[in-house]
């Protein structure tokens, strides 16, 4: 028996009919796009940093099991893009997690269940940061429709997770040139859920600058992890008035003489108090720091131009 032979134009033809999801003049081929957007607008930055180079994005379905992950590699935000994350899911409701920077320093622990799992700071041997920790951003979509007759199109916005300290020391009277001095920051918000809340009771880390003084003058630059102490999605824009309490420690390095410590938060409150202003960890994400001192050790503080004397060297 003699099989006839379609052309092949015609063969194409008859497989995208068959495949097509045509149905009725007022039915088309539905799409579910997902775009992940950095926009800078939304925030006081320091300049020059939020670099992005790499994105993880995990999608639960509606019974909070993981399904699938995709990641993409550096994200140029400065150049007002967006960065679409492929959809290739059976027809359901999804929740799409977004994490940045993985594989150096931040892992992810993914459990069975959606609410179990978390993103950490992996700790060194002796829990100190002695250089930059990368940048960390975090978005959510909830309820994401993958439907094949509907189209669908979402655009997450990602959340700084991380902050710029910069911090100057200036007429400080004791010591010399040659002495070295301490700035640290340790705070204990080395772990966070899928849904950007830390994770309590984890061991204290601290971020630690040693340097000297130039002209009399000393400083030293230092990036933390969120000073906010609700960042999820839902309460960005609210209030924050947590009791977060990342100590600030300077101290003369050489002789290992403590000469301030503060809550770094409650710091930073003052100041803005002192000038009948709130502070907006939601949006302001560099905070300048300036510490003055007298003949006696006594300290004024400025924070990003506001100026308080608090009772003391401790706040």
């Amino acid at each position: 028996m003699k099989i006839r032979s379609f052309p092949q134009n015609l063969l194409i033809a008859f497989i995208l009919l068959l495949t097509s999801c045509i149905k009725d003049d007022m039915d088309e081929c539905g799409t579910t796009r997902v775009w992940i957007k950095f926009d800078p607008a939304m925030y006081e930055l320091p300049a020059g940093e939020h670099q992005i180079e790499n994105l993880h994005v995990y999608m639960f379905n509606e019974k909070e099991q993981l399904v699938e992950e995709w990641q993409g590699g550096h994200y140029n935000y400065t150049a007002d893009q967006l960065c679409e994350i492929p959809v290739n899911l059976p027809t359901g409701v999804y929740s799409f997690i977004a994490w940045t920077n993985q594989g150096k320093i931040y892992k992810t622990d993914i459990s069975s269940r959606l609410s179990d799992s978390e993103l950490y700071l992996e700790n060194n041997k002796d829990e100190i940061y002695r250089t930059d920790i990368p940048d960390l951003h975090y978005t959510t979509g909830n309820n994401i429709k993958v439907d094949p007759i509907e189209d669908h199109e979402y655009i997450l916005y990602l959340i700084p997770n991380t902050y710029r300290i910069n911090l100057t020391v200036k007429e400080l009277p004791e010591g010399n040139d040659e002495d070295e001095y301490l700035f640290a920051i340790t705070d204990n918000n080395t772990r966070y859920n899928f849904n950007n809340r830390i994770v309590e009771d984890q061991n204290l880390i601290t971020h630690q600058r040693i340097t000297k003084r130039k002209e009399g003058i000393l400083q030293a630059s230092i990036r933390t992890l969120t000073l906010h102490d609700d960042h999820a999605i839902e309460n960005i824009g609210k209030p924050d008035t947590g009791d977060r309490s990342p100590q600030l420690t300077f101290r003369n390095h050489t002789n290992n003489t403590e000469i301030f410590t503060g809550n770094l938060v409650q710091i930073i409150r003052t100041a803005y108090s002192s000038a009948d202003m709130q502070v907006d960890f939601d949006k302001t994400y560099e905070f300048n720091i300036v510490l003055s001192f007298d003949a006696d050790l006594n300290v004024n503080i400025s924070v990003n131009g506001w100026i308080y004397t608090p009772n003391g060297t401790e706040l």
